[in-house]
């Protein structure tokens, strides 16, 4: 019963966030013809964020996890690792790369299908070469 406690406290805090950074990307100043400029990536961060709180809340009500707070540690620890090795990869490798990396290992530590986790990362690190990379001209 706890767990869903703070799975519920952190969709909410995804969905305040989320709800934030859109109000806040709405201040934002835009470019000529209508294109979001400085808005474009806090605008694609609350949409994450409030989408990713609604699967949350979803999630929550699915039924029991069936797993405890010491089965959940290792991942929560791997998640930490890939998050803070990420800075340091982001050179050697380019940002899509990493993109599809990281959402392997996401994929890996969720215990995700193999071939979902595979299409996940292809997918994941075509969109940010082509949208991130190619259109918007970001380190790669």
């Amino acid at each position: 019963m706890a767990e869903r406690v703070w799975e519920t406290l952190g969709a909410l805090l995804a969905l305040l966030l989320g709800g934030a950074a859109l109000v806040l990307a709405r201040g934002l100043p835009q470019m000529e013809g209508g294109y979001p400029g400085p808005a474009l990536f806090p605008s694609l961060l609350g949409v994450v964020l409030v989408a990713s709180s609604l699967g949350l809340f979803s999630a929550g009500r699915l039924g029991p996890r069936g797993e405890g707070e010491a089965g959940r540690l290792p991942r929560v620890l791997g998640a930490l690792v890939g998050l803070g090795t990420a800075p340091l990869l982001l050179k050697a490798l380019g940002l899509a790369a990493l993109a599809g990396l990281l959402t392997l290992w996401a994929g890996f530590l969720l215990r995700g299908k193999g071939w979902a986790v595979f299409l996940a990362a292809g997918v994941v690190a075509s969109f940010v070469y082509a949208f991130f990379v190619r259109i918007l001209g970001v380190y790669g």
